[in-house]
């Protein structure tokens, strides 16, 4: 069976950043810099002792991709505190209704939810009435941007309250059998209505893609169906239906649920997975902690754009953040900002993930190809790499930063 660490690492791994079809976004004249074979239209920095010594277009802003993730980590360290848990609230009225409100937990899990039930049963919970999914925690009223909603995982919505990542594992087998594809979670029946619109084969997919029945939308289905089905076989007998809806003032409080991972690890597993769904919950939570609930797009820009200048004293020609992931075109960030970023972020860069020795976060889409991370080489120097172009040269520029070269072979590189 899979272990809890696995099955999560594995949930986390199909989320990865997007692919993006689309043209890379356009910049303004006479930021390119034409004469380098290497950095056609792009920029770089290189900061050891907390200066750039070597830079290429860092003052252009450029579409960072999933590099921005360090960004969104970094605030969300500042903001809500890196052992700060988010909280599942559980709630049950005077008619045996149980009320399920989230907090935006990008980590409610299966396992939690097996947890959470037992906790219940513990509690002497044997029955209740209507379950009920409270996701008013954050008023979203649009997907991301850059999201295309396909059904691929990593176009995932955000949500109050989400499981899983909001994305669902189903099996089809060629006699058109569907089937849980993950031996944790129950076969619930929404999972029959989105297998039945897929071919044979074993597919993990954005539950919001498919077609959303009835007054629930697929999100709160997918919790609903999952607590209902984890809190029966915790022997939790629900009589009543699953809705949605706000818990009312009255409603006495059964049970608190702190997420198992604090906002430090799920930073970790957010920048090694670049997990898109992870970084805009954690986006959108900045945005409540500062102007308070409910969450909101809007919220999460404003508090990102106040502690960009308040903390890291960019201003916005240096740094755009619609969103948080990496995944809209319209976020924008120059190689300078990046390293001030990196600076910040320093006591904290054992979070990143490591690629041949160097710690680092990659951001791609197409002709996007970035990092940013740390050159152990150079006394973990900061350095960032932003090329908006169609060739690929990031690793070629990554060498020559890494083996301390002198800067202008990155010019010369693809003359000889």
């Amino acid at each position: 069976m899979t272990q809890p660490a696995t099955r999560t690492a594995l949930l986390l791994a199909a989320v990865l950043i997007y692919l993006h079809p689309c043209c890379p976004g356009l910049l303004h004249a006479g930021q390119a810099n034409t004469t380098s074979p290497l950095v056609n239209q792009g920029g770089y920095a290189l900061a050891p002792n907390g200066h750039i010594t070597a830079a290429n277009n860092s003052e252009a802003p450029f579409v960072p991709a999933s590099t921005l993730k360090i960004i969104t980590s970094l605030a969300a360290l500042d903001i809500l505190g890196p052992d700060y848990r988010f909280p599942t609230r559980i709630f049950r009225d005077q008619e045996s209704n149980l009320y399920i409100q989230g907090s935006g937990d990008p980590f409610l899990l299966t396992e939690n939810i097996t947890a959470i039930a037992q906790k219940l049963h513990d509690a002497g919970i044997q029955e209740v009435g209507n379950l009920i999914v409270d996701d008013s925690a954050f008023a979203i009223d649009s997907l991301t941007d850059g999201c295309d909603n396909t059904t691929n995982p990593y176009d995932a919505w955000n949500s109050g309250l989400a499981v899983n990542f909001n994305a669902i594992a189903i099996r089809v087998d060629p006699d058109r059998t569907v089937a849980a594809d993950d031996p944790k979670v129950p076969f619930l029946p929404m999972m029959q209505a989105i297998g039945a619109t897929l071919p044979s084969g074993h597919h993990h997919v954005n539950v919001n893609a498919f077609a959303a029945t009835g007054s629930l939308s697929n999100t709160q289905r997918y919790t609903g169906e999952l607590f209902a089905a984890l809190m029966e076989r915790g022997q939790i007998v629900i009589k009543g239906k699953i809705r949605a809806g706000q818990t009312p003032a009255q409603a006495q409080a059964v049970l608190t649920y702190w997420s198992e991972k604090t906002v430090r690890e799920m930073i970790r597993q957010c920048l090694k997975y670049s997990n898109n769904f992870i970084a805009n919950q954690l986006f959108l939570a900045c945005g409540a902690n500062r102007f308070g609930g409910p969450a909101t797009w809007d919220k999460g820009r404003t508090a990102l754009r106040i502690y960009n200048k308040e903390k890291l004293k960019l201003p916005e020609t240096e740094l755009v953040m619609i969103e948080g992931s990496g995944l809209s075109r319209q976020n924008r960030v120059t190689a300078r900002a990046m390293i001030t970023a990196l600076q910040k972020f320093a006591p904290y860069k054992e979070l990143l993930p490591v690629k041949n020795g160097i710690p680092l976060k990659s951001g791609t889409l197409t002709g996007v190809y970035c990092y940013a991370g740390y050159l152990p080489q150079q006394q973990d120097a900061p350095f960032v790499i932003l090329l908006n172009q169609t060739q690929n040269n990031r690793d070629e520029i990554l060498q020559i930063l890494t083996t301390k070269k002198d800067t202008k072979t990155i010019v010369a590189a693809k003359k000889r």
